[in-house]
């Protein structure tokens, strides 16, 4: 049986010139691809790039929190609770081209307190409530929001360490920024009156 298949026709062959930019065409692909391959390995190598996390502070007059039972008592044994921030913890990753410097950092966040059960609580319940911001070199106020943490003190417990969930700030950074050109503050959320007793600092303490 004779075969079937035809050679093609002449004028379908790729005329030298093309074929010669064809094969260049695709050996500048290759190269390309070799050198974009190169630089994510660069990437990796080197490492993504990270920038030092934001610096951070309690404030000092919102770093305490009274809380009296209703009433006009003010004395030892009419305290409901006392809250008193005692630490802070970052964590920082930074998302930033390196091309053009520009990018993300996300901040996450935590507040470990003391919470102390004051003679006039008697549910064994507080609520603590707090913020936190963050600021630019001028201080401006960038983003600021307040959060609650509803905690239970155990039977016999007056006193219990409390550590909140990590709050996730997204930063943006622009080319020549780092994470030094932004602060993180932090206090809780207190009455007029539980400011100007934390200011005159003449409360007492349980």
């Amino acid at each position: 049986m004779q075969s079937t298949e035809t050679a093609p026709p002449r004028n379908s062959r790729i005329p030298t010139a093309w074929a010669r930019a064809a094969v260049f065409a695709l050996v500048v692909l290759a190269l390309g691809a070799c050198d974009s391959l190169n630089n994510k390995l660069m990437d990796t190598v080197r490492g993504k790039i990270q920038l030092a996390c934001p610096g951070h502070n309690i404030i000092a007059d919102a770093s305490r929190r009274l809380t009296y039972q209703p009433g006009p008592g003010r004395d030892l044994i009419d305290i409901d609770n006392e809250i008193v921030i005692t630490g802070v913890r970052l964590t920082c990753d930074s998302n930033v081209d390196r091309d053009t410097r520009s990018g993300t950092m996300t901040v996450g966040v935590s507040l470990d307190m003391d919470a102390v059960r004051g003679p006039a609580n008697r549910d064994r319940r507080a609520d603590i409530k707090y913020f936190v911001s963050v600021t630019d070199r001028a201080n401006k106020i960038l983003y600021r929001e307040a959060f609650t943490i509803k905690m239970a003190f155990a039977e016999n417990e007056s006193r219990r360490e409390v550590s909140s969930p990590s709050v996730p700030l997204v930063i943006p950074i622009q080319a020549g920024q780092t994470g030094k050109n932004f602060r993180i503050l932090v206090g809780l959320v207190l009455t007029r009156e539980q400011l100007e007793m934390n200011r005159k600092d003449r409360t007492p303490r349980l």
